[in-house]
């Protein structure tokens, strides 16, 4: 089946059907590469935590007792039970409620009753999970030798920088749970062929939603007018352009509709500055680490895209909304306005991607060729297919 994968073209029906191709994804995928959990401002106190879950896994994400954030497998060392159920929370200690074996926030096993004389506690320790921050966004990776993010952080630090990533609080999260198969939905967020005709909302305020040949002009002239500006970098090592040993990212910016400063129904300022951005530049940043998750930079606020797989045919779309951190609710911004953009676009997506999965279903379904506005989608499914086919289990 990967053999017979003609790039230029979608994917056969089995990828999006076949549950032994899912779990070669999962191990392949989702266990090798790192992964946006969420956001130190969630956990701002000693004990607090979340979880982080994707597919058969779940993630406890704790700070720990010296203010540090730790991750931790969800899994009791003595049968397997989950320790957290509730998905926030505040703990002293982690104590499973099945058998009362209890850790410290660092995953140390402490308690453990009527164990065998041979029993050795540091034998079992909750299994911990790579963690990395960038700025204040939490990101996990499952793997033993997890992908290098040197390249990323050199790369783009001095740029990202300019948007205060420290100083950032998460004022929305929401969850859009989709009966499709998570590759649709990474699918339709890597293409804008589909903008124009679906989404009227983000076509009134980006200049992505308008025709390719304008966009394409509009996009260079922008960025011959800032030549030389961090905030104009330009990074396309994601998918198949990743380095060997590096995980994968992307960074480029560009330009909103005339007059538009932010992502807002009328397109005016949402929030306070971001970092230390003096202007708006009637611009927007599009970031990306890993393949799972993107981040929108406008100039006062970002928005956040995950796309996590729960089974086979079902995933969910998590947004969320970030502001610097000094900024305050109806009176710096308005909820609402702030959300307005990308939970109306994510609405129609859902419903998009939803008709997509029906579609692929049927026995009249074939691989179709791509436009010449899905490149970004070849070479996420070029990136997929070799993936799939390079991986030995280790």
């Amino acid at each position: 089946m990967l053999n017979n994968y003609k790039s230029g073209y979608s994917l056969s029906q089995c990828f999006y059907k076949d549950e032994s191709i899912y779990d070669l994804e999962v191990k392949s995928i989702f266990h090798k590469h790192w992964l946006f959990a969420g956001h130190t401002s969630q956990i701002p106190n000693i004990g607090d935590y979340f979880l982080f879950e994707i597919s058969e896994e779940s993630i406890i994400i704790v700070r720990n007792k010296k203010n540090k954030i730790k991750a931790h497998v969800n899994v009791c060392r003595h049968r397997g039970s989950n320790i957290c159920s509730e998905k926030y929370g505040n703990k002293k200690l982690l104590n499973c409620p099945y058998h009362a074996w209890s850790y410290d926030l660092d995953g140390l096993l402490i308690t453990a009753r009527d164990m065998p004389s041979d029993f050795k506690y540091k034998n079992n320790n909750l299994h911990s999970v790579n963690v990395e921050l960038i700025g204040g966004f939490i990101f996990i990776n499952l793997a033993k030798k997890p992908l290098s993010l040197y390249n990323f952080k050199h790369d783009l630090n001095k740029t990202l920088d300019l948007f205060g990533l420290d100083d950032l609080k998460l004022v929305m999260h929401k969850s859009y749970p989709i009966p499709a198969n998570w590759k649709l939905a990474v699918e339709n967020y890597n293409e804008c062929y589909h903008c124009n005709p679906s989404h009227k909302e983000f076509s009134q305020i980006h200049m992505m939603g308008t025709d390719n040949k304008v966009f394409k002009k509009r996009k260079n002239d922008f960025h011959e007018q800032n030549k030389g500006k961090l905030k104009f970098a330009q990074f396309n090592c994601y998918y198949d352009y990743a380095q060997t040993g590096q995980e994968g990212y992307q960074y480029d910016r560009n330009p909103l509709k005339p007059g538009i400063l932010s992502g807002t129904v009328k397109g005016s300022p949402a929030a306070p500055l971001l970092g230390n951005l003096t202007e708006y530049d009637n611009g927007a940043s599009e970031l990306m680490l890993g393949p799972l998750m993107f981040f929108l930079l406008y100039d006062d606020y970002i928005v956040g895209y995950r796309f996590t797989p729960l089974s086979l045919n079902n995933c969910v779309c998590d947004i969320f909304w970030f502001v610097r951190d000094d900024a305050v609710e109806n009176i710096d911004y308005e909820i609402n306005n702030l959300i307005w953009l990308w939970d109306t676009t994510t609405l129609a997506d859902k419903e998009i991607i939803s008709n997509n999965q029906k579609g692929v279903n049927s026995s009249f379904y074939s691989p179709g060729r791509l436009s010449l506005m899905e490149d970004f989608q070849k070479s996420f499914l070029d990136w997929y297919i070799n993936t799939l086919s390079s991986y030995t289990g280790d």
